[in-house]
Formats: C-alpha cells, sequence, structure tokens
C-alpha cells in the first residue's frame, strides 16, 4: 500500500518522537559532526569492530543509538512526515539519514585494507540491496592523533554491479586532532548514485590514535537550522514524504557553522499507511 493523499498521512501519524543530544566537543566550521554515538535521547551508538563490519536494522529490536522506528503492521508503508530541528548554541545543517553498516579499519596501516561488506539491507532509495542513494564517510569514533591522512586508494562497487569505482574526501582530514564524531564524506566516482559494496581502503599517513570506522549511510532529510534558537521544519509537502523502509535506523548529522560546540532539540514524525 501507499498514502497517495493528505488525508492518508493525516489518518497514519504516528507518536512523534523528541531528540535531545548533549553538547558535541570542539568542532570545525563546515566538517559533518555524527551525533550517533552522544549520550541524551535516545541514548548513544555503538560501532562494528571488524573490518567487514555489519548492518543494522530495527526490525527485531531497536538499535542503541537509532531513534526509535516500529515496521508497521499488514504491509503498510511508512514515510518521514515532519522533522523539526534546534540548534541551541551554532546555527547548522542538519542531515537525518538511515545508518545502514558500519566497520572499523587500522588507522596505523597505510597499506591497502581489503573489506568484504554483507549485502546491504533493502533500504537503498528504490527499496532494493542495490545501493541506490547510499553513500559512506569516515566516521572517528575516538579521538585520533593530528594526521592530514589522504586516501590513496578507497574501491566500491556502484548501484549498478560495476566494480573498482573509487572515491576520495570531501571533507578532508587536516593536521588537526579529530574529534569523536567527525564525519568526513566520501565521494562517488562521476555518474554514480550509490554504493553496492566496499572492496578496499588505504590512507597515505597512518593515524596513531583514535578509532576510524566507515560508515555507510542513505540520506532522508536535510534541513537548514540558519540561526542558534531559531527552530525551523520540515512538514509532510516540504519533506516529500520520503519511504522508510522495513527496519530503518534513522540517526542524525549536523554540518555546524562554527565551532562552538553544541546542543541540539529536534523531533521526529512517521506516517504509516
Amino acid at each position: 500500500m501507499a498514502i497517495t493523499t493528505l488525508n492518508g498521512v493525516l489518518a497514519g501519524f504516528q507518536p512523534g518522537q523528541m531528540i535531545f543530544k548533549s553538547a558535541t566537543p570542539t568542532m570545525v566550521a563546515g566538517r559533518p559532526q555524527s551525533l550517533w554515538a552522544l549520550a541524551g535521547l535516545p541514548g548513544p551508538g555503538g560501532y562494528n569492530t571488524t573490518i567487514n563490519g555489519g548492518t543494522y536494522s530495527s526490525t527485531s529490536a531497536l538499535v542503541n543509538g537509532q531513534i526509535p522506528h516500529t515496521d508497521p503492521a499488514g504491509g503498510l508503508n511508512s514515510y518521514l512526515a515532519r522533522f523539526q530541528v534546534e540548534s541551541l548554541t551554532t546555527a547548522s545543517t542538519f542531515m537525518l539519514a538511515d545508518r545502514i553498516w558500519d566497520n572499523q579499519v587500522a588507522t596505523s596501516n597505510t597499506s591497502s585494507q581489503a573489506i568484504t561488506t554483507p549485502t546491504w539491507p533493502s533500504r537503498d532509495a528504490t527499496g532494493t540491496t542495490n545501493g541506490v542513494g547510499m553513500f559512506a564517510a569516515i566516521e572517528i569514533s575516538a579521538a585520533t592523533s593530528a594526521t592530514a591522512a589522504a586516501l590513496t586508494n578507497y574501491t566500491y562497487t556502484n548501484q549498478s554491479g560495476v566494480s573498482s569505482r573509487t572515491g576520495n574526501f570531501i571533507d578532508a582530514p587536516t593536521a588537526v586532532a579529530a574529534n569523536a564524531g567527525q564525519f568526513y564524506r566520501l565521494s562517488l566516482q562521476a555518474g554514480d548514485t550509490g554504493i553496492q559494496s566496499i572492496q578496499s581502503i588505504q590512507f597515505s599517513t597512518a593515524w596513531t590514535s583514535g578509532t576510524v570506522n566507515i560508515c555507510v549511510y542513505r540520506p532522508l532529510a536535510i534541513l537548514e537550522n540558519g540561526a542558534n534558537l531559531a527552530p525551523n521544519n520540515l512538514d509532510p509537502v516540504t519533506v516529500g514524504l520520503p519511504q522508510l523502509f522495513n527496519g530503518v535506523v534513522p540517526f542524525l548529522v549536523l554540518i555546524p557553522n562554527g565551532t562552538t560546540a553544541s546542543a541540539t532539540i529536534a523531533f521526529y514524525m512517521e506516517t504509516q499507511g
């Protein structure tokens, strides 16, 4: 089934979810900061600790760190209906995303690290495992050394099954220690629209401390919060009712305008039908 009318949207509203995340570490203007592992509401999430990692799903039970979601019964679909955010200190842009998979890489290794990712859950933009609309980022889970690490080899298979595709940092690390939660987005090769699997990663310079993960995610909505203490929101029309496929694991990433540690209040609501 699918929601095709405003009445269907209204009839399918689910209870809203409040989100509060405590102050983050000192940030870097323009560099994304994941709120996945921060204390607050919901509580902190964890990470997979192997090179091949693992996928996430809320179908059997909620995942620690995710914004709560319950799969609908009787063949109904879930859609994002409202998303509101307010930064208490720093104007920011917020990305609501579905967390698909993460792993842990060896920070002290400058050789190519081979990765065998599992098949993604059927939660790409088309509801399949092909990876349409899925992206990757380097996510820091424990503060690193001050290392300007570049990627010399990052390969993946694209949404059409074409292998040996390459990408690089969009938000490149600099010679400053990276705080936990920093989220360095990775690019796609020209013409690609998503990631079906990841095969390898290699850094030019070793981090001498810290913990580094790769995260695969699917963006669901992006919302600008133009000034601190000035909430902004997306409603069913402006958000476009993106489908939340069964097992979705929503979480937040912010892109700050400044460096001041901040706290975030947000509101999330689904409709089902």
